[in-house]
């Protein structure tokens, strides 16, 4: 009976092909999510670093001042309480309003007046604080310094920033024509003067700022004299999105 002879394997010269289709698959998800990392905001991956820092109750070395989310929290099984994220949020206003009212009284020589509810910081000052009097433009060199380094912290809270610009109603003089200025025409372009400072800062979008006037009533007691020495400036900062409150 004839022997069988056992034909040999061929080897398969293909089989890279397997390894350099993986290598390539993985290369090119590398290069989505360094992509993907690189037009991120780095203003909210910010926040959200703060965000975890605070729930977690870690910051830096040590801890925060104030209560992480998860340590406030109680309850077991699948039920857990809600946590309020107003209180991170209102312990990020403590801390700016720390950093902005002592340079303001060193600039000035006197308080901003503040009013802080849960979401909102609102600073008032007179309008002759920012402005030489009777200029429209520019803001006082010193002011216009804090207000740009106060825009910048108000970022880690704030997502709507409102300016706000009030005035008695009185003649002021004539323009070339003749016709009357008011203390409103100059205010008004104050006003647009404080809005070109805010938007100059790249992270602030336009859709984040408000602008706004006021026309004063008189009121028994007000102090006579210079008009200027009423009007005021207010600048509103707040969180008004829905997943922060």
């Amino acid at each position: 009976m004839a022997k069988k002879h056992k034909h040999e394997e061929h080897v398969n010269h293909e089989r890279w092909l397997v390894s350099f289709a993986d290598m390539m698959t993985l290369l090119f998800a590398l290069f989505v999510v360094l992509y993907a990392l690189g037009v991120q905001d780095l203003a909210k991956l910010k926040e959200l670093q703060k965000s975890i820092q605070f729930a977690f109750n870690i910051a830096g070395e040590g801890k925060t001042q104030d209560t992480g989310i998860f340590d406030q929290q109680s309850g077991g099984g699948d039920v857990s309480v809600a946590a309020p994220l107003v209180t991170a949020q209102d312990g990020e206003m403590r801390e700016f309003l720390k950093q902005v009212l002592p340079d303001y009284e060193e600039i000035a020589g006197r308080s901003l007046d503040i009013d802080q509810t849960s979401d909102t910081v609102t600073m008032t000052a007179p309008l002759s604080d920012f402005f030489a009097a009777g200029q429209p433009f520019p803001i006082k060199r010193d002011v216009q310094g804090w207000l740009v380094k106060t825009l910048q912290a108000s970022l880690t809270f704030t997502s709507d920033i409102r300016i706000v610009v009030e005035m008695p109603d009185v003649t002021i003089g004539q323009d070339a024509r003749g016709r009357p200025v008011t203390s409103i025409d100059l205010c008004l372009e104050r006003l647009k003067a404080l809005r070109r400072v805010v938007l100059q800062s790249p992270e602030i979008r336009q859709h984040m700022v408000g602008c706004e006037w006021r026309v004063q009533r008189e009121r028994p007691g007000d102090p006579p004299g210079n008009w200027e020495d009423r009007a005021q400036v207010i600048i509103a900062f707040s969180n008004a999105r829905p997943d922060s409150r």
